[in-house]
């Protein structure tokens, strides 16, 4: 059956954006930058699920040692999108690299979501007209940096939020398939899988379906159909619930040991205010930044003509829209109210711009409807296509800008990868921190000299410390994520003084030449650029002494504490302080002060990704800091038997040895609780696509 000239028009309004996307976003997939963005640790975070699986770990749940001092990201972190790459990569049998698979599964998701909004605006029974300009529409938002779905929040010189990209997709289409089961009781378990899913992909955006699901459920809400909804919701619920349940229980189990930045703007956790936020949206800034206000006027057109015609399904949108857009103005608006909402205390209300441009796109959509069904109606000669023509023109303003956006994009790559090329000298350095004994590495930070390493290019780009996390090298670094109860400290580590190197196992420095740093560093290599430092790490691990017990009731009385330890400096072999935070230390010795032992030795130490192997030596009995981030999944034996862990400051990993020669394996082991609850999992999805196809067969043979 030939498609229709409407049809024709309508696919070519889709068409022409993603066309613009496949060619305009290609440096993405040629060049394979390191990233100064979050993307870097989402790549880290994918070779490393990728070496798990290889080194028969649990890939669900394994220690990423290389930033923050160590930290089990999986534990914490969504990671549907990591393992998504690394199955591909399986799939396809190493024949494509695996950061090229990462390249290419962004790149993908990104000319493939007006797609995604267009099958998700069907599925709500939007008109082929509305869904099509919303379709055309979602990927032209420009919003000035402000983590939402403009494309800003993705491409290498915005965001790199990776799981974000998926958590877009997945909450349309889990939002239309909400929206199918309460208006028509269709697709329970569809929706269940599609929920489950942008829970394991992005948690704050599976957050905000949620508010959406309630939005949804009293729209329109009846006392004949009300237990009908809520029975259904419930079955989504608990079906997802079960699904997601090896993330999720884990991570609530353990939510303790998540760090809650204090140095994370405020306003990403308290919101903006409605003053701000409505002058962005009325003025335009929202949707259209630096250009003609286009999606703007369309939103406007597209409420307008709901609140006229009383279109429900728009009017149902907008609700979940307002409480989005209200949520997302926070405390500044809303005050104590924001306490109320689950989880508050660590909620980034900045992201969810995110969850109102998830109700708007439909929208603009509807208002581009409305333009072009006119036209299409009205005009005397070729209506159709000239209405097209006339709702492509007026989107020339936004594609012109992204067009510029994205050229600016790659002119900076490019020019990144011939300095990068070019630099013979970063590479000789980073092969010699590789072949050399383990220990972390250090270029400065973003706030000191660190920033000066640049490879003379002229914008904001990449700095030589961001190759440490490209390069899979453990390093000291300006954290990416503030996940690690220590990431916060590495701001305070000091450079001019020994002891910070010994603190946190600093062995190795880069510098241009002329920074000032400590007169007894050896010199590992002098190239033309720089220089590369011998400092004294000390090892993984080291014999400390035990000086006090501070019982530590808070997250934000454990940052103060740690920090007041390491802004102290001197760091004498008897000055740690053993931390009883939560259920740190439960079953350990009580023997404090407990003395340093200044003749003892670490005789051999291996260290690998969540282990590490000892040979420790001491003539009395002392205490061991193992310098990684503490975590009560890591696990010691001593001679083949448990020891009991405790935290040791800053935030260490720390345990009684008895006097003499031991032998000593650490290990970090996933819960096996979380390996349960996934086959739960598992078992739960067979059983219910049997079940499906059971019921499909038996309606089959009876009609």
């Amino acid at each position: 059956m030939r498609p229709t000239a409407r049809q024709v028009a309508l696919a070519a309004l889709v068409a022409v954006p993603i066309a613009m996307n496949a060619i305009a976003l290609a440096p993405e997939i040629l060049y394979p930058l390191p990233n100064v963005n979050d993307d870097a640790e989402h790549v880290l975070m994918v070779q490393r699920a990728s070496d798990a699986l290889a080194a028969g770990e649990n890939p669900l749940d394994m220690w990423v040692p290389q930033l923050e001092l160590g930290f089990p990201e999986f534990l914490y972190y969504q990671q549907l999108p990591h393992l998504t790459v690394v199955v591909l990569d399986r799939l396809s049998f190493g024949l494509v690299p695996l950061r090229t698979m990462f390249d290419l599964v962004r790149y993908v998701l990104l000319l493939a979501f007006p797609l995604t909004v267009l099958w998700s605006m069907r599925t709500m029974r939007f008109s082929p007209s509305a869904a099509a300009l919303a379709a055309a529409a979602s990927s032209l938002l420009a919003g000035d940096f402000r983590y939402g779905f403009e494309y800003d929040s993705y491409i290498w010189r915005g965001f790199g939020l990776f799981t974000q990209l998926f958590g877009m997709h997945l909450a349309f289409i889990a939002l239309a398939l909400i929206d199918r089961l309460i208006r028509r009781g269709r697709g329970v378990i569809v929706t269940a899988v599609s929920c489950a899913a942008l829970v394991l992909a992005h948690l704050i955006y599976a957050y905000m379906i949620g508010i959406a699901a309630v939005v949804l459920f009293l729209a329109g809400l009846r006392p004949a159909n009300a237990a009908g909804r809520a029975a259904r919701l419930g079955m989504v619920a608990a079906i997802a619930l079960v699904l997601s349940s090896y993330f999720v229980v884990p991570f609530f189990a353990q939510a303790g040991y998540l760090n809650i930045s204090p140095y994370l703007e405020r306003a990403k956790y308290d919101g903006f205010g409605a003053p701000a936020v409505v002058g962005w949206l009325a003025g335009g800034d929202l949707f259209d930044h630096g250009r003609l206000p286009i999606l703007t006027a369309l939103f406007g057109i597209g409420i307008a003509a709901a609140v006229v015609r009383r279109d429900a399904l728009t009017l149902r949108l907008a609700a979940v829209g307002g409480v989005l857009l209200l949520l997302y103005c926070g405390r500044p608006t809303l005050g104590p109210l924001i306490d109320v909402l689950p989880l508050h205390e660590g909620l980034l209300l900045h992201r969810f711009v995110g969850g109102f441009e998830l109700a708007a796109i439909p929208i603009i959509g509807v208002g581009g409807a409305v333009i072009f069904d006119q036209l299409a109606s009205r005009l005397p000669w070729r209506p159709v296509a000239l209405a097209a023509t006339t709702l492509l023109l007026a989107l020339t303003p936004a594609l012109a800008e992204r067009w510029s956006f994205y050229a600016d994009n790659a002119d900076w790559m490019r020019q990144t990868a011939a300095a990068l090329s070019a630099d013979a000298d970063a590479r000789a350095i980073l092969e010699r921190i590789q072949s050399g004994r383990p220990g972390r590495a250090y270029a400065g930070l973003r706030a000191n000299w660190g920033a000066s390493l640049s490879f003379r290019l002229p914008f904001n780009s990449i700095r030589f410390y961001n190759l440490f996390a490209d390069r899979g090298i453990d390093a000291v670094v300006a954290p990416y994520r503030d996940a690690s109860l220590n990431s916060d400290l590495l701001w305070d580590f000091n450079d001019q003084a020994l002891a910070s190197y010994d603190l946190f196992n600093v062995d190795y420095v880069v510098a241009a030449h002329g920074v000032t740093l400590p007169s007894a560093f050896a010199v590992l290599l002098d190239t033309p650029s720089y220089v590369l430092y011998a400092a004294p790490g000390g090892g993984y691990a080291e014999y400390v002494g035990i000086a006090q017990r501070a019982r530590i009731g808070t997250q934000a009385d454990l940052f103060v504490a740690a920090r007041a330890f390491v802004r102290a400096g001197g760091f004498a072999p008897d000055s740690f302080v053993r931390f009883d935070y939560r259920d740190a230390g439960a079953g350990a010795g009580d023997a404090v002060p407990l003395p340093a032992c200044p003749g003892g030795q670490i005789l051999s130490e291996r260290a690998q990704a969540a282990r590490f192997d000892l040979v420790a030596e001491c003539a009395h009995a002392s205490a061991i800091a193992l310098k990684v981030t503490y975590h009560p999944n890591w696990h010691v034996t001593i001679d083949g038997h448990e020891a009991a862990t405790y935290m040791v400051s800053p935030g260490y990993i720390g345990f009684d040895v008895p006097a003499g020669r031991h032998v000593i394996a650490a290990e970090y082991r996933s819960l096996p609780l979380k390996s349960a609850l996934f086959w739960i999992g598992i078992l739960t999805v067979i059983g219910l696509a049997l079940g499906t196809r059971l019921r499909s067969a038996a309606f089959t043979a009876r009609s």
